[in-house]
């Protein structure tokens, strides 16, 4: 098969009885399900635990775009909910069922598609959840129902696994149970230990087996969106609070960031010990990544007396790391200062950053400005995820120079 385009970011919104139809039966009354908002009359999750509904919002509600900046598309979708809130009904329905979905990325000219989980939907409830047996069996439902999504057109899905976040064995009991259901790859949730500031020396074991299993492992963006208890609301003077939230819960949000993750397991030595694990930092963009690992590696050669890793910081990155964008100039025109081989296209349709139903078109545009040679385009825009998740393609007739950049 010969690729045009292969999305690195695409998401679903879980089936609104996902788990009340999927859960062990003395737990669906206290797993995640879909409410009315009193007011707004809109879709919104909760579960046991939960203190703050996580409302549906805006991100994955259709409308077509037909230009980057496509404000007047946004415009019409915002009237269609001006008096309510945002519904099931109102979402591209490709983000729960496989057979649209399949004609939708086809209609954005795309061939394949890496998919995630819902992150601002349900997720920060069943990662908080105090009971670790519920929050588990939430975990293993969405995978089994993902898994499913797969398999219906397994040459154009290539869906994560959702690690769950109660510990180390269950994140590679899990991880071994997302292989043997077909899929091939999986995100985190937390740090494999359950842990969501840190990297601890037990998370060694759950290393060692993702590559055994031959599993890239994804961290879509952070560890926490801004959704249900640790939502935000905006007071008089502008100030969230989101962080008074994430306090009271103990959780530090700027932790689980992607720089932060990246930075704690570099300097860590998880992938001097671990040469061959492949970590994909997805829709975290790439523009910032030059200054971050000249800063990193300056911050090395200045102290080197305490840094004990025999490679520059920069060095892991380009060996052992691969991160996602949607539209980014920056990082186009500073491929080389990050690798053409370390970086990937994905839209993150149906979200409302994607311009669907132009991304590929977009996609290609801001590589040309930036002086892509056509064979730098291939790999970010397909190849390079190709090479990552392992599936098969005829050889294209160019070959990228600067991959190895």
């Amino acid at each position: 098969m010969q690729y045009k385009a292969i999305s690195a970011d695409g998401h679903v919104n879980e089936p609104p009885n996902l788990w009340v139809e999927n859960l062990p039966e003395k737990m669906r009354d206290r797993g995640p399900r879909i409410i009315e908002t009193p007011k707004t009359k809109g879709h919104a999750w909760i579960m046991e635990g939960q203190q703050r509904p996580s409302v549906m919002g805006f991100s994955s509600m259709y409308f077509r775009s037909s230009k980057r900046f496509d404000r007047a598309s946004l415009v019409e979708g915002f009237k269609q909910i001006k008096d309510r809130g945002v519904r099931y009904e109102d979402l591209f329905p490709g983000s729960y069922d496989p057979k649209a979905r399949v004609e939708e990325i086809i209609e954005d000219q795309t061939d394949a598609e890496v998919i995630f989980n819902g992150v601002g939907t349900v997720w920060n409830g069943i990662k908080l959840c105090p009971d670790k047996e519920l929050s588990l069996a939430c975990f293993k439902v969405y995978n089994d129902w993902i898994a499913s999504f797969q398999a219906y057109a397994p040459e154009r899905f290539i869906c994560n696994g959702t690690l769950p976040t109660t510990g180390l064995t269950d994140a590679i009991d899990e991880l071994r149970r997302c292989k043997a259901l077909g899929l091939k790859t999986a995100q985190l949730e937390s740090y494999p230990s359950g842990n969501f500031t840190d990297p601890t020396p037990e998370d060694d074991r759950f290393w060692a087996e993702a590559i055994e299993l031959g599993m890239p492992i994804n961290i879509h963006t952070q560890f926490f969106f801004p959704a249900g208890d640790l939502g935000s609301k905006v007071d008089a003077e502008g100030v969230s609070d989101k962080a008074i939230r994430a306090k009271k819960l103990g959780i530090d949000v700027q932790a689980g960031s992607f720089p932060v993750i990246l930075w704690r397991m570099i300097q860590s030595g998880v992938f001097e010990r671990f040469p061959d694990l492949a970590l994909v930092g997805t829709e975290v963009q790439t523009g910032w990544i030059p200054y971050y690992l000249e800063r990193f590696d300056d911050s090395v050669l200045r102290n080197r007396l305490e840094w004990q890793l025999p490679l520059l910081p920069s060095e892991y990155f380009r060996r052992n790391v691969s991160v996602v964008y949607i539209v980014d100039e920056m990082g186009a025109a500073n491929r080389y200062d990050i690798g053409v081989a370390n970086i990937m296209w994905g839209p993150d349709f149906p979200h409302s950053s994607s311009a669907w139903p132009v991304d590929y078109e977009l996609g290609r545009e801001v590589l040309e400005r930036a002086g892509c040679s056509e064979s730098e385009m291939e790999r970010i825009m397909w190849k390079n995820c190709a090479d990552l998740y392992k599936l098969p393609y005829d050889v294209p007739a160019t070959t990228a120079v600067g991959a190895a950049a």
